[in-house]
C-alpha cells in the first residue's frame, strides 16, 4: 500500500495519513513484528458469500445501509505523475494551524471501503487534523485488517448486546481517545487506520478485535493438579489471563468422571474451555500452557530428587490440538475404517481423535484434531499428520455434480456413515452444501484416477433410494391463512400418536420429518424407500389419516411454557379425566419447543360436537393453569463461569443445594449466558434462589472446590439402616452428592461385611465414626442427610394391632391396594400374618400371633396409620354384623315362606284327595244305577 497506485485507491484522509507517515519514516525505517492480535485469514471462520456484504460507505460513493452498493463508472486510466513528497504546495504540513473539521462521510465512526492490505504496519504519524487534541507523546498510526467472514456484523444471527460495528468503533474511540478510520473493500475485508499514543493504539486494536470478531470456543486438557495454580489465590491468575487475552476461561464439568477435581489422581486431565476471538485464545492458551509447563517441570524435578537422580526419567504427558487443517480432508486423514489413524496410534503410542464429519457448512465451532500421549511422541505424530495432510491436499482434485437437494441428507447417512461407505468403495469424499444453502451441487474430492469411480458410486447411492414429498399444507389450503398452522397441528398429532412410526414399519419406508426451522415455512413429509410403490402406499396411508383430521378438530390453549411440565406431572389425573370426558387428546409441547400452545384434538366420531368438546376441555385447562398461579418461574443472574461449579460433577453440588425430594427445577442458560431459571412453588423458589446466590459467593473462594473432610459419630445399631441392603442407601447418597463415605472402622472389610456385623450386634449402642470426603458443600449436605435419617430412625416405633384374621382381607384390599395406599400416605411399613392366599397380602412372613398386624415407622405416623386401620376394621366389623342380621332375617323369612308353601301344598293335596273321593263315589253310584236299569 506504499505505491502511488495504491494511494489513489484510498480516500483523501487516509492518503494524507499514510504519506506523512512515510515521509516521517523515510530516514528511519522500523522493523515491526507481526501483531499477534490480528486474526489470520486461515483461522476457522464462518463461510459466507461476500457478495451479500453491504458496507456503509463504498469508495467515494456513500451508500445508505440496506441498499445495493452503487458501483462507480469506470474512469479512463490517466497516466499519473510521480508524487513529490517534499512539495509543500501539494502536501502542506499538518503541523500548521488546524483547520475546522469538515463534516463528511469519512467520520471516525464510519465503515469505509478501501483496498485490502496484506500486513500490519506501525509508523509514526503527524497529529491528526481533527478529533481529540493530540497528546505530547509520540503519535503512531497502526493498521488492523479483519476478513469479512470473521466479523460479527456479517453473521445472520447477532449475539445478544451487539448493535453494529459502528457502535463498537465509537465506543473504542471514546474509551481510548484514538482516531479510527474504517474502510471495507469489495471482498468484505475491513481495514482500520488507528492513530494515537502507542499504548492507546494497542489497546484500541485489542478492543476492536474483542468487539468485532466472531467468538470461538476451544478446549485444552491440563493435569488436574495444575488447576489451582491456573486459577490462583482467589482467582487472581485466572482473572489476569482473562483480562490479558480478553477471553473467558472455564473448567467445565465432565460427564464421564466421578469427581471432576479429584486431586488424588494428579495425572488426570481436566478439560479447560476458552471462549473468545482467535488472537485472545492463542494468548490464553500460551499463558495456561506456561503455568502447566512450569508445574510439570517442578513435579518431574521433585521425583528425580526423590529417586536421587537415578532410574527411569519421568515422561511428560501432553494433549495438543491441531486446528489448521481443513475439515474436508478429515476422512482422507482417517482413511477407510479409520485405518490411517489406527496405524499412527500404534506407531507412536498416542491417542488421536478426529471430529465427526461436518456437512452443514457451519465451521464456527471447534473442529480441531486432538493428540494425547507422551510429549515427544505427540509431536512426532503431529508431524506425521501434517505430512500426510500436505500430500492429500496436493494430490486431491474435485468434480461437481447436481443432485436434488432433498436427497443430500441421504448421501450423508446416519452419523456420516454413507460418506464413509463412499470413501471405502471409491477412495473419494463427498462435500455437501449447507442445509440452508439452496445449491444442489455436490462436490466429489479425491485423486485424479479415482474421481470417475467416485462419481459412479455417488450416483449409485443417490439412485438407490426413491424420495417423494407430501406437503401437509396442501391438505388444509381450504382454511386459508391458517393452513400452515393446521398442518403443524396435524404433524404434532401424528407424532404424538406414533402414526408415522407405524406407517414406516407397515410399508418399509423412512419418513423424514421437517426440522423446527423448516416448519416455519412449510410442513413437508419425505417418504424414502428402495421401491417406489412402498413410498406411494405410505403416502396414501398418511393422506387417509389427514382426511379425518379436519380443521374443526383442532384447538389450542396458550399457557406459560414454564407451567407445561408442572401441569403434565402434578395434574396428570385431571388431564386424563378431561380427555376421557370430552373425547379429546391433549398434547403438551416439549421443553425444547419453546411454545406456549397446548394442542387439543377432538377424537370423537361425531364431528358436529367437536367445537363444544374442545371449548369444554380448553376451559378446564385454563382453570388448571389459573389454579397453578403459585407455581412460578424466576430468573437470576450469576456469571456463566461459575455455573459449572454450582452444578458440580454430574449435578452433585446442585443436588446438595436443592436438598432431597425437591420439586424445584433449576435450568442453566446456554453456554456463555449468565441467566439461571428457577421453577417451582413460590416459597420453594425463593428459598432456592437464596441458596444459589450464596453458592455463587462461595464458589469465588479458592477453597470451594478443594477436597474437604468431616467426621462425626452415629449409633452403631443404626449404621446398617444407613448403609442399606448391599449398600443401596449409602451408594445412592454417594451418587447424589459425589462424596466418599466410610462408616465405622474399615479393617479391610467391605460394606456388606460391616452390615452383617452390625446386624449381629444390634443391641450394641456404641457409636461408630462416619468420614465424609468431597466438596465442602456436598459433604455438609451428606452429613445433614445422614443425621436427619438417624433422627428419624430414633423416632421409629413398632406397634401391634389385634384384628381377627377373618378381617385381614378387607384391610389389605384387592392386590394389596388399601394397605399400599396407607404405607405411602403415612410412610410406614405394615405387616400382616402370612395368608394361605398369598396373592392377597403384600407383606412379609407373619408374626407368631395370626391375629396381630404390626405397623413400623415414626410414632406419629404409626398412630395415624393405626387409627385408620382400626376405623376400617370397625366399619367392616359393623358391616359384618349387619350382614349377619340380614342373613338371619332372610333365613327366618325363607323358613316361614317354606312352611307356608308346605301348608298350602298339604291343603291342596287334601282338597285333591277329597275331590277324587267324591268323583269315585259319583262313578260308583252311576255304575250301580246303570246295573239296576239292565236288570
Amino acid at each position: 500500500m506504499t505505491s502511488n497506485d495504491s494511494l489513489d485507491n484510498l480516500p483523501p484522509s487516509a492518503q494524507l495519513a499514510l504519506l506523512h507517515a512515510q515521509a516521517a519514516n523515510a530516514s528511519d525505517p522500523v522493523q515491526v513484528e507481526e501483531d499477534p492480535f490480528v486474526p489470520s485469514p486461515d483461522d476457522p471462520v464462518v463461510v459466507m458469500d461476500n457478495s451479500t456484504y453491504e458496507p456503509l460507505i463504498a469508495g467515494d460513493f456513500p451508500t445508505p445501509i440496506g441498499k445495493p452498493v452503487a458501483v462507480p463508472v469506470k474512469k479512463e486510466v490517466v497516466t499519473k505523475k510521480k508524487l513529490d513528497l517534499n512539495s509543500e504546495s501539494a502536501f502542506p504540513s499538518l503541523s500548521a494551524s488546524p483547520r475546522a473539521p469538515v463534516a463528511s462521510a469519512w467520520s471516525a465512526s464510519s465503515r469505509v471501503k478501501a483496498p485490502q492490505a496484506t500486513a500490519t504496519r506501525t509508523r509514526p504519524m503527524a497529529p491528526a487534523s481533527g478529533g481529540k487534541k493530540a497528546s505530547s507523546a509520540t503519535q503512531v498510526t497502526d493498521v488492523l485488517e479483519l476478513p469479512a467472514n470473521q466479523q460479527i456484523a456479517n453473521l445472520t444471527s447477532k449475539p445478544l448486546g451487539f448493535k453494529s460495528s459502528a457502535d463498537v468503533i465509537q465506543q473504542v474511540i471514546n474509551k481510548t481517545g484514538t482516531n479510527i478510520i474504517a474502510s471495507t473493500n469489495r471482498s468484505g475485508i475491513t481495514t482500520f487506520l488507528i492513530q494515537g499514543a502507542p499504548a492507546e493504539v494497542a489497546r484500541a486494536k485489542r478492543d476492536l478485535v474483542a468487539g468485532l470478531v466472531i467468538k470461538r470456543t476451544v478446549e485444552i486438557a491440563v493435569p488436574s493438579s495444575t488447576r489451582r495454580f491456573i486459577i490462583g489465590a482467589k482467582g487472581a491468575n485466572l482473572k489476569q489471563i482473562e483480562a490479558k487475552s480478553n477471553t473467558r476461561v472455564n473448567f467445565p464439568r465432565k460427564d464421564d468422571e466421578d469427581f471432576a477435581y479429584n486431586e488424588e489422581n494428579p495425572d488426570e486431565l481436566v478439560i479447560v474451555t476458552i471462549m473468545g476471538d482467535a488472537a485472545g485464545i492463542r494468548i490464553a492458551k500460551e499463558e495456561i500452557e506456561k503455568i502447566v509447563g512450569e508445574k510439570v517441570k517442578k513435579k518431574i524435578k521433585k521425583k528425580r530428587e526423590k529417586r536421587g537422580g537415578r532410574g527411569k526419567e519421568c515422561t511428560a504427558k501432553q494433549t495438543i490440538k491441531i486446528d489448521q487443517f481443513d475439515s474436508k480432508y478429515y476422512l482422507f486423514l482417517a482413511g477407510p475404517q479409520n485405518s490411517n489413524i489406527k496405524q499412527l496410534e500404534e506407531e507412536f503410542d498416542v491417542k488421536i481423535q478426529i471430529p465427526a464429519v461436518i456437512v452443514d457448512g457451519n465451521t464456527n465451532r471447534d473442529t480441531s484434531i486432538s493428540i494425547s500421549g507422551d510429549k515427544e511422541k505427540v509431536q512426532l505424530a503431529k508431524q506425521a499428520l501434517e505430512k500426510s495432510y500436505a500430500n492429500i491436499e496436493n494430490t486431491s482434485r474435485t468434480v461437481a455434480i447436481s443432485i436434488p437437494k432433498r436427497q443430500h441428507k441421504y448421501l450423508y447417512g446416519k452419523n456420516g456413515e454413507t460418506l464413509k461407505e463412499i470413501l471405502n468403495e471409491s477412495g473419494c469424499t463427498v462435500e455437501l452444501p449447507a442445509l440452508e444453502d439452496p445449491s444442489e451441487n455436490v462436490t466429489i474430492r479425491g485423486p485424479d484416477a479415482q474421481l470417475v469411480n467416485g462419481l459412479t458410486v455417488v450416483m449409485a447411492k443417490a439412485r438407490a433410494v426413491h424420495v417423494s414429498v407430501l406437503d401437509l399444507t396442501e391438505m388444509y389450503k381450504s382454511s386459508g391463512k391458517d393452513a400452515l398452522k393446521h398442518a403443524r397441528f396435524a404433524l404434532k398429532y401424528l407424532l404424538n400418536k406414533k402414526s408415522i412410526k407405524k406407517i414406516e414399519n407397515d410399508h418399509n419406508v423412512q419418513v423424514g420429518v421437517p426440522t423446527a426451522d423448516e416448519l416455519k415455512k412449510a410442513v413437508n413429509l419425505e417418504f424414502v424407500s428402495k421401491v417406489e410403490k412402498d413410498a406411494a402406499l405410505a403416502q396414501l396411508a398418511i393422506t387417509n389419516i389427514l382426511r379425518e383430521l379436519t380443521p374443526q378438530v383442532f384447538g389450542f390453549v396458550d399457557v406459560e411454557p414454564y407451567l407445561h411440565q408442572h401441569i403434565a406431572s402434578a395434574h396428570r389425573a385431571a388431564i386424563q379425566r378431561i380427555q376421557s370426558n370430552n373425547a379429546v387428546n391433549i398434547i403438551i409441547p416439549d421443553e425444547n419447543e419453546n411454545s406456549a400452545s397446548i394442542l387439543v384434538v377432538f377424537e370423537g366420531e361425531d364431528k358436529s360436537g367437536a367445537k363444544a368438546a374442545i371449548e369444554a376441555a380448553s376451559a378446564e385447562l385454563k382453570k388448571i393453569a389459573s389454579e397453578s398461579s403459585d407455581f412460578v418461574s424466576k430468573k437470576i443472574t450469576i456469571p456463566a463461569k461459575f455455573h459449572d461449579l454450582i452444578r458440580g460433577p454430574k449435578g452433585t453440588t446442585l443436588n446438595a443445594i436443592l436438598g432431597p425430594d425437591t420439586e424445584v427445577v433449576v435450568l442453566f442458560g446456554k453456554p456463555g449466558k449468565d441467566s439461571i431459571e428457577v421453577r417451582g412453588f413460590t416459597k420453594d423458589v425463593t428459598q432456592v434462589i437464596g441458596q444459589l446466590q450464596k453458592a455463587a459467593e462461595d464458589v469465588q473462594t479458592e477453597d470451594f472446590a478443594k477436597t474437604y473432610t468431616t467426621e462425626f459419630f452415629i449409633p452403631a445399631n443404626f449404621s446398617a439402616h444407613i448403609i442399606g441392603k448391599a449398600g443401596i442407601h449409602i451408594n445412592k447418597l454417594k451418587d447424589d452428592l459425589g462424596v466418599k463415605i466410610d462408616i465405622g472402622e474399615n479393617n479391610g472389610k467391605s460394606e456388606e461385611e460391616r452390615v452383617v456385623n452390625n446386624k449381629n450386634n444390634k443391641k450394641s449402642a456404641s457409636p461408630v465414626k462416619v468420614v465424609v470426603q468431597g466438596i465442602k458443600i456436598n459433604v455438609e449436605a451428606a452429613k445433614e442427610r445422614i443425621l436427619s435419617q438417624i433422627t428419624n430412625l430414633a423416632d421409629q416405633v413398632t406397634i401391634a394391632l389385634k384384628v381377627p384374621k377373618e378381617f385381614h382381607r378387607f384391610l389389605i384390599g384387592p392386590s394389596g391396594r388399601y394397605v399400599k395406599k396407607l404405607e405411602d400416605k403415612y410412610n410406614v411399613f405394615i405387616k400382616f400374618p402370612k395368608s394361605n392366599r398369598g396373592d392377597e397380602s403384600p407383606s412379609s412372613p407373619s408374626p407368631t400371633n395370626p391375629n396381630e398386624i404390626t405397623v413400623r415407622g415414626s410414632k406419629k405416623d404409626c398412630n395415624s396409620a393405626k387409627e385408620e386401620l382400626m376405623e376400617l376394621y370397625e366399619y367392616e366389623k359393623e358391616e359384618q354384623e349387619k350382614r349377619k342380621e340380614r342373613e338371619i332375617k332372610h333365613k327366618e323369612y325363607e323358613e316361614k315362606r317354606a312352611a307356608e308353601d308346605k301348608k298350602r301344598a298339604e291343603d291342596r293335596a287334601a282338597r285333591e284327595e277329597r275331590d277324587a273321593a267324591k268323583e269315585a263315589a259319583r262313578e260308583a253310584k252311576k255304575a250301580e244305577k246303570e246295573a239296576a236299569n239292565k236288570n
